[in-house]
């Protein structure tokens, strides 16, 4: 059995007379092909050693029909460019085996990068073109070639001498030539052109949002790698300033490209991460996502203008482990003050009630991960009074006169432990005896079921 009849998707061809000589006439009949079917072409070659490559740009107009390659030389080398791919064969120690395992290499590789960069076409070629070679009964040069697309094919040829620079011209001429047959080959068939990943869009200030589609993995990263690349330098060359990109959590194998891209990370949720790129040299003026908490607390009145007090299982702060407070929490998006904290004081406590007004807010920052912290107090009438304990929030909780929460309050320093710090009474006696900012709602045409809150002073 020969060499290639081993394999039915190569064939043995005679080996080309070529001389050096200008790379034009090498690729004009293939690249006429490419470019009026608009199709691409990728290259990873070996002892051709970019000539392949080169003779298609060398075409004018190259850049409509080629995108990425690559040099391949040597196993260990080729790490750098080709990744850790399973392309392992097993070792071979004659002419025969060294041969054969070469057309097994090209037709995995073209497979492959085909599909990664996302071309039309891949060529991939490998072989050996002298003067010397590592495998003893090897004399001359011999050539392995495999174009992967609509269809595939492959072409084994050795030549009769080991001119290195002659093998080189004659291996790059075999290939264009496969390229253009499978090309016309491919006629017969639907020829699928892969489509892009990305889909940018330009936004209102002059820079563009990019989405990342699902399930973006494996071997689709480098297509993704690809177009982000060729993307940014065309934004740059246009002038582009901020670059939005969204990778959704089944893509998170794109965030480490984008990340060695340039982009930074903006903000993340449970389904996406939003990554950004200024690519101007004056100062970023993206603006930054939410850096500012909001907790709503609330000072409850029971029928006897009793007010609601508890006792958190657990303080964030250990200071106030043990403290009296007002009851409330973090809002959920989505919720205006009231309806926080009408959930947070139902949840802790079972008290139901409705909103009398907004007593104050303070403004704090540095807080938790460096964010800012709105406490915002508001003050609400209880109608349904009796207290229900959920003991995995609160250690007690009760309704204290005025009196005695006044007779609990100790000044800055001391400890805290059923005492109720200076700041706390000052916001309550604010609440019990200041006026109130008055809620309005308006109509919002970005959310047309949920009214804006307008919150401001009630006149006196």
């Amino acid at each position: 059995m020969s060499l290639v009849d081993m394999d039915p998707l190569f064939r043995k061809v005679d080996f080309p007379d070529v001389q050096p000589g200008p790379l034009l006439p090498l690729a004009e009949k293939v690249a006429a092909k490419l470019k009026a079917k608009k199709q691409t072409v990728t290259v990873f070659e070996a002892t051709a050693a970019g000539l392949i490559q080169a003779a298609l740009n060398a075409v004018p107009g190259a850049s409509a029909y080629t995108t990425c390659g690559a040099v391949a030389y040597g196993p260990k080398k080729a790490v750098a460019v080709l990744g850790s791919l399973d392309l392992s064969t097993p070792k071979v120690e004659d002419g025969a085996g060294y041969k054969t395992s070469k057309n097994a290499w090209t037709k995995s590789l073209a497979r492959i990068k085909r599909q990664e960069v996302g071309a039309c076409w891949c060529i991939s070629e490998s072989g050996a073109c002298g003067p010397t070679f590592n495998i003893p009964d090897v004399t001359t040069g011999f050539v392995s070639i495999f174009v992967s697309g609509p269809v595939e094919r492959g072409v084994f040829a050795e030549s009769p001498h080991n001119k290195r620079e002659e093998n080189m011209w004659a291996f790059a001429k075999l290939a264009l030539e496969l390229l253009s047959d499978c090309i016309d080959e491919a006629e017969a068939v639907d020829v699928e052109v892969p489509q892009p990943l990305l889909s940018p869009k330009e936004d209102r200030y002059g820079g563009v949002e990019v989405d990342v589609p699902e399930a973006v993995a494996g071997a689709a990263v480098a297509q993704f790698d690809h177009e982000l690349r060729r993307g940014l330098a065309l934004w740059q060359e246009a002038g582009k300033g901020g670059i939005w990109l969204k990778i959704p959590l089944s893509s998170a194998s794109c965030v480490g490209v984008a990340a060695r891209c340039g982009f930074e990370f903006h903000h993340a949720k449970s389904e996406y991460v939003l990554m950004t790129k200024w690519m101007l040299a004056t100062r970023s003026p993206l603006p930054k996502y939410g850096f500012t908490q909001i907790g709503v607390g609330g000072i409850v009145l029971n029928s006897r203008d009793e007010v609601l007090m508890v006792v958190e299982k657990t303080s964030p702060l250990a200071r106030f482990q043990g403290s009296w407070k007002l009851p409330g929490g973090l809002a959920d998006p989505g919720e205006d003050f009231a309806e926080t904290v009408l959930r947070e004081v139902r949840e802790e406590t079972g008290v139901t009630g409705s909103l009398e007004g907004v007593v104050s807010l303070r403004h704090t920052h540095g807080v938790r991960y460096g964010q800012g912290d709105i406490y915002v107090l508001a003050k609400l009438r209880a109608d349904k009074e009796e207290i229900v304990l959920d003991e995995n929030e609160l250690l007690a909780a009760e309704w204290m006169s005025r009196e005695r929460i006044q007779s609990l309050v100790v000044d800055q320093g001391q400890p805290l432990d059923g005492k109720v710090s200076a700041n706390n009474w000052t916001m309550i006696r604010n609440a019990l005896d200041g006026a109130l900012i008055v809620c309005s709602q308006l109509p919002d045409s970005r959310n047309p079921t949920k009214p804006t809150q307008l919150y401001t002073a009630s006149s006196m």
